[in-house]
């Protein structure tokens, strides 16, 4: 799986497959469709090459041992969320006849399939014929939108930890505004077998010939189970970014860093559980935890972070001791 971008809330690149960049909230998505303008700050792979920006505004913070790269652990010691450079993730070593392909499906799925084909919590394969030897596809989709945090909680349900109307800081309150949705894919196309990918390629490349189009679209079934929100609170002119994502395979996520954005990792302690402060360049920083949730062992991700708006990292920091349980560790 990979995901690519976000939206302004969690994918200038960001799907699952759809590998990418990534922030999380209305940055994200935003940037989603805009994703060929974006340059990639920190991606997330997940297995097969899920792809998740996501990075969040914050503000700096001083106090804490830095180190460049950290990870996420569980109670076994099993990696949950490893941070690497950019340069160790092969799959962004594209080449020009790559970038040229990632273009132009970027450039059909802004222009064409997302305003008009796929429609909110749906989501399609896209395979484009030109530059594309390797005859490779990609899945997109197009976030539901939620402005009511009642019917998000039957969309995004992490067991034991209910979303709330609102997030308590030490200062000020952030009231839920709205959130973005992606379900998962009902199943994952690229965990098919070598002969059922090649069966997909020519049915897509028959329809893109019959059509006289240079792309093929094809609908991906999604389930009633989230693999990515976004959700935006606030207060008045700020605004706090609160991104969770359902990683139920038991593989750690990796997050790819570029490094000529001058990140800097620090890890801090929250309820006896290591949550990684994340600064870019010295003025942007967000909050990365993962919640393992004890009887299914799925891995959430959380990450909180500053959309617009001054907040203090020690703000940040308050709100998130209201949303982490106390460790046994």
């Amino acid at each position: 799986m990979t995901h690519n971008d976000p939206e302004h809330e969690l994918k200038p690149l960001f799907q699952k497959v759809e590998p990418s960049g990534t922030t999380l909230q209305d940055r994200i998505m935003s940037q989603i469709h805009k994703e060929s303008a974006q340059k990639e700050r920190f991606i997330i792979k997940h297995r097969v090459g899920v792809l998740l920006v996501v990075g969040l505004l914050l503000t700096a913070s001083t106090g804490f041992a830095a180190m460049k790269y950290q990870s996420l652990f569980n109670d076994n010691g099993d990696v949950l969320l490893e941070e690497k450079p950019l340069t160790d993730d092969p799959v962004h070593q594209r080449s020009q006849e790559e970038q040229l392909r990632m273009e132009r499906m970027n450039e059909i799925w802004m222009n064409e399939i997302w305003m008009n084909e796929i429609k909110p919590g749906e989501a399609a394969l896209i395979y484009v014929v030109p530059n594309n030897p390797h005859h490779q596809f990609d899945i997109r989709s197009n976030p539901l939108r939620v402005e009511n945090v009642e019917q998000l909680s039957h969309m995004v349900h992490v067991p034991g930890i209910p979303l709330s109307q609102e997030l308590i800081g030490a200062s000020r309150t952030y009231t839920f505004q709205k959130a973005s949705v992606s379900m998962e894919y009902k199943q994952d196309v690229y965990e098919l077998s070598d002969e059922k990918k090649e069966a997909l390629v020519q049915e897509l490349r028959l329809q893109a010939q019959t059509s006289g189009q240079d792309h093929a679209l094809m609908p991906v079934p999604v389930t009633d189970q989230f693999w990515l929100s976004s959700m935006t609170y606030v207060s008045g002119q700020n605004e706090i970014s609160l991104s969770i994502m359902n990683n139920k395979d038991n593989e750690p996520l990796i997050a790819s860093y570029d490094e000529d954005l001058n990140t800097t990792s620090r890890k801090i302690k929250i309820h006896g559980q290591d949550v990684i402060a994340r600064t870019y360049g010295g003025d942007v920083t967000e909050l990365m935890w993962v919640y393992q949730e004890p009887k299914t062992k799925y891995a959430y991700h959380y990450t909180l972070g500053v959309r617009e708006g001054v907040v203090p990292l020690e703000e940040l920091i308050h709100i998130a001791e209201t949303l982490i349980p106390a460790s046994d560790r």
